[in-house]
């Protein structure tokens, strides 16, 4: 039936799912098909109240109208909206038959170009805004589609909102609710407090007006960020909006949800913002002072690398990074010009008295095959494993003659 009347056609539904038939004299006249809602609607998420990983446990409490279509031989005034209201009324009862819990929300699109969305009116449905127009491609990538659509929720419960934040679900609704999911905090909450702390004495840049969030809590949240192994501005933004409540307390943040009371996570445009007005050096120095008073002696094996930002446009960080998981240890900004370029840079980030390098292996890439640099390392008390390649021609070719007829040579 979809097939051949839908616009859309059947289409092919995601997750759990349930398939409505509604009979007039013992004949179809229209149906709805129901599954899975759609993992990120910001729309949605923010009338919900809910935060990153309370979605991810939670999800299943919402449903979607997948397709829904009044047979055009049986269509006249009013049906659709007597069909649509009837399968509501029906469909907590045969949902939880089918899949064992009670759902507390509805969720459906409408595309403007197409109708008004009048049926979603006359069943009290929501509009809960627009989508940004991107289409599933295959089954990892969106694509822009340029055809927004409108959102709509409908609550299947009384005070269905309230319930999808509470501590505790009712019975009936308990066996939706998933693992925790989300990225994890590396850090306790003792130390997501200490590190909130150690930035007290960075100056604050933003204006009065944009000082919605603390300063120390923002900062803590890029650091913490970068220890989940973050590579740019939006990735750091993505790890850290999936921490719980008690981390986000620890963390510092004060602004709630005025209808959950949950603790709201700064957005992404909240954070890029402060990153292009803060001074690198203040923070990484208040970092790299943190990180030092609490790892003791660094790890035995550490990378030292530089990563350039925005392309090269806003400068560059070079770190001294763990090997097993990416976690930085120290850092240091730099502007990527001769005066002021990786090399040196990295050099002074190894020199800094904080840094312990004792007992420690350090590598890096050839870039850093220099005298003065190495020697760093080996005054301190570590070991380097540092490449070598043209730039260093006389230090290669004593390198390819002395492993001349060994394995390590190839």
């Amino acid at each position: 039936m979809l097939d051949e009347e839908h616009l859309l056609g059947a289409g092919r539904e995601a997750g759990e799912r349930l398939c409505q038939f509604v009979l007039e004299d013992g004949q179809p006249v229209a149906v709805l098909v129901w599954c899975a809602a759609a993992w990120h609607l910001k729309d949605r998420d923010e009338r919900i109240g809910w935060d990153a990983v309370t979605r991810s446990q939670r999800l299943k409490l919402v449903v979607q109208l997948r397709r829904f279509l009044v047979l055009e031989a049986t269509r006249r005034p009013n049906l659709a909206s007597q069909c649509l209201g009837l399968a509501l009324r029906g469909l907590c009862a045969a949902w939880s038959c089918e899949h064992g819990y009670r759902p507390l929300l509805a969720e459906s699109f409408s595309d403007p170009e197409s109708h008004a969305g009048t049926v979603y009116k006359a069943t009290n449905w929501t509009c809960a805004g627009d989508t940004k127009g991107f289409s599933q491609d295959h089954t990892d990538y969106y694509i822009p589609n340029e055809r927004p659509k409108k959102l709509w929720l409908k609550p299947l419960a009384p005070n269905a909102l309230v319930l999808m934040c509470a501590p505790r679900l009712p019975d009936d609704c308990v066996a939706a609710e998933v693992g925790r999911g989300g990225v994890r905090s590396p850090l306790k909450t003792s130390q997501l407090k200490s590190l909130r702390n150690a930035f007290e004495l960075v100056e604050d840049p933003r204006r009065a007006q944009s000082r919605r969030h603390p300063l120390t809590a923002m900062l803590t949240l890029i650091a913490l960020g970068l220890l989940m192994g973050g590579r740019d501005m939006l990735n750091i933004w993505r790890k850290v909006a999936c921490l719980d409540q008690r981390q986000r307390e620890a963390i510092g943040l004060r602004v709630r949800h005025k209808e959950s009371g949950l603790l709201k996570m700064p957005g992404y445009d909240a954070l890029n913002d402060l990153f292009h007005l803060l001074d690198p050096e203040a923070y990484a120095r208040a970092l790299t002072a943190w990180l030092q008073a609490n790892t003791g002696l660094l790890p035995r094996s550490l990378a030292l690398d530089g990563k350039s930002i925005g392309a090269g446009k806003c400068g560059m960080i070079i770190t001294l990074c763990r090997h097993e998981d990416g976690r930085p240890v120290a850092m240091i900004p730099a502007t990527g010009k001769k005066e002021d370029c990786e090399v040196s840079e990295a050099r002074s980030l190894l020199a800094d008295p904080q840094v312990r390098l004792e007992n420690a292996l350090v590598t890096a890439d050839p870039l850093h095959n220099k005298q003065a640099t190495v020697r760093v390392i080996a005054e301190k008390g570590g070991d380097y494993l540092v490449g070598t390649k043209d730039n260093t021609p006389k230090r290669h070719e004593a390198a390819v003659e002395a492993l001349r007829g060994t394995p390590f040579l190839q």
